[in-house]
């Protein structure tokens, strides 16, 4: 015979389980928008029969002895997670891509009147002038006039491409790398804080929250994954543990590198190369066993978030260098290839030797390098001599000064503007690579024209990876998420289950009642 306060021990226990379970409802539904809360749950068992009967019946009629709450627990389905994460890293990757592209397109941009093709123009309209007035200084003058303008615009464009690359490299120092080490601090403080209210007897579930918000903030920036774990602590009892690795490329074939193990963390720090000028990332990890170990040659590693997409802007040239990313660099060498070609073949044009290898009529370079090297972009101006008069547009190659041809004026005008000319660079060996074959103008619209393309490209990437995260967002929201009208049906159901636990009692209490004051007394 069962014990006989075992049903109102039953109905009690069903009263406090349904009791808690609107508790963790009205938990649930004040909540409902914060963000990054997640759903929470009563975990309930039956309570299993035990041990022995005094009137053991060859039959199996024994029945449960109640409910029994294990614990609150999160609605979190870890495959959706992993999911939302990747879709953040690639989004994070392409999206930085893709702002560092808009910047480039601002300089290059042709709705402003004041461009380079616009000055370009105007030099192939003065070179023209000239060519009727020949002899003319002032003339000579004005084209030269011209040019100091071209430069000016084309000084302009190397300035603003280097301040996009300056920017990018002092958010790298400033912002981004920063922001990566305080979300693994945070996540490692965070950690030691869940078990110790674990020790405590705590679920921790706030501080869980605050966790996954804080791991979904660092997939943006890399890829990542992350491995839940239990701890002994003693006494049978478990307190979980989690840790967080780096995907694909890191650490040695034998082991995985952690940027957070347990209660450890690991850090980044961002630096230039001073040999190549390319941006390093030193990368500080953990082993599977939590020993610190370090990789100097990280940056090229990253296969997905915001570091992979800044890096590649910051440190890939395309065709320049055998990569299949145009980053500021390629932009800057296209560029680069496009001045030093005008001033190379200008300069050619503008010097003719007679036998003895002199230079002829005022001729020579028009064009050379701020303190010497290589013309740029960035360095390139008039001579001093053709700022000086020391030198002049030669018009032709006639021995006679005093003749009126304008055949090599005619020549310059046309290189400027019509003529076919092969533009030149050199790939990451010091070899002579082409890097476009057409006219002056069509080399700069080039340029603008490759921008406009890989800017599309991105954004058409970017628009497509946005709709499949904001759809793993919606899914893992469907089961992460306080949707109201389940649990307003919640809020009924444990009503009533309360109710029925509540009738339960009065029932047992009832039995109790007649087994006590109203059995025993017959004769009396």
């Amino acid at each position: 015979m069962r014990s006989t306060f075992s049903g109102l021990n039953m109905a009690m226990l069903g009263m406090n389980a349904s009791q808690k379970a609107l508790d963790v409802t009205g938990q649930n539904l004040t909540n409902i928008n914060t963000s990054g809360y997640t759903r929470q749950r009563l975990d309930l068992t039956s309570i299993s029969p035990t041990g022995a009967e005094f009137f053991n019946t060859r039959y199996n009629v024994k029945v449960g002895q109640g409910v029994l709450m294990t614990g609150v627990s999160q609605i979190r389905d870890p495959f959706l997670d992993i999911q939302f994460r990747n879709q953040l890293s690639k989004v994070g990757s392409v999206d930085s891509k893709n702002q560092v592209l808009t910047n480039i397109g601002n300089i290059f941009d042709n709705v402003d009147v004041t461009t380079v093709q616009n000055a370009l123009d105007d030099v192939v309209k003065q070179l023209q002038t000239l060519s009727t007035k020949v002899g003319q200084d002032g003339n000579d003058n004005l084209v030269r006039s011209s040019f100091e303008v071209l430069l000016s615009y084309i000084h302009q464009n190397a300035t603003d491409l280097e301040d996009v690359r300056t920017d990018l490299e002092s958010k790298m120092e400033k912002t981004v790398i920063p922001d990566i080490n305080k979300i693994l601090n945070s996540i490692q403080q965070l950690n030691e804080s869940i078990k110790s209210s674990q020790v405590l007897g705590s679920p921790a579930l706030e501080l869980k929250d605050k966790r996954n918000q804080l791991i979904d903030d660092l997939s943006t920036y890399l890829p990542i994954d992350v491995v839940y774990g239990e701890e002994m602590i003693g006494g049978g009892f478990k307190v979980e543990t989690m840790s967080i690795k780096l995907k694909d490329g890191f650490g040695t074939p034998s082991e995985d590198a952690y940027l957070i193990q347990d209660n450890k963390a690991g850090s980044l720090n961002y630096s230039i190369d001073p040999l190549t000028g390319k941006s390093k990332i030193d990368l500080e990890y953990l082993d599977s066993t939590g020993n610190v170990k370090n990789d100097t040659n990280a940056a090229d590693k990253f296969t997905e978030g915001i570091l992979k997409g800044n890096l590649d802007m910051l440190n890939k040239e395309g065709k320049f260098d055998g990569t299949d990313v145009k980053g500021i660099g390629y932009y800057q060498k296209m560029y680069d290839s496009f001045v030093k070609t005008l001033a190379d073949k200008m300069n050619e044009m503008n010097t003719f030797l007679d036998s003895g290898n002199n230079v002829l009529y005022g001729g020579g370079p028009l064009f050379e390098a701020e303190g010497g090297g290589d013309i740029t972009a960035a360095n390139i101006k008039i001579s001093d001599d053709w700022m000086n008069g020391t030198i002049r547009l030669v018009p032709s190659e006639t021995d006679d000064p005093e003749s009126t041809a304008n055949d090599n004026i005619l020549r310059m005008k046309n290189l400027l503007s019509t003529d076919t000319i092969e533009f030149m660079g050199t790939d990451s060996g010091g070899n002579p690579i082409q890097v476009f074959k057409g006219t002056m103008p069509g080399a700069y619209a080039n340029i603008q024209t490759e921008q406009g393309i890989e800017k599309k490209s991105t954004e058409s990437i970017l628009d497509n990876r946005v709709t499949v995260l904001a759809n793993s967002a919606d899914a893992r929201d469907s089961v992460t998420g306080v949707n109201l009208d389940e649990e307003v049906m919640n809020l009924m159901r444990y009503q009533q289950s309360y109710n029925a636990a509540a009738r339960l009692m009065t029932t047992m209490d009832e039995a109790l009642d007649k087994l006590i004051n109203n059995t025993g007394v017959v004769g009396r």
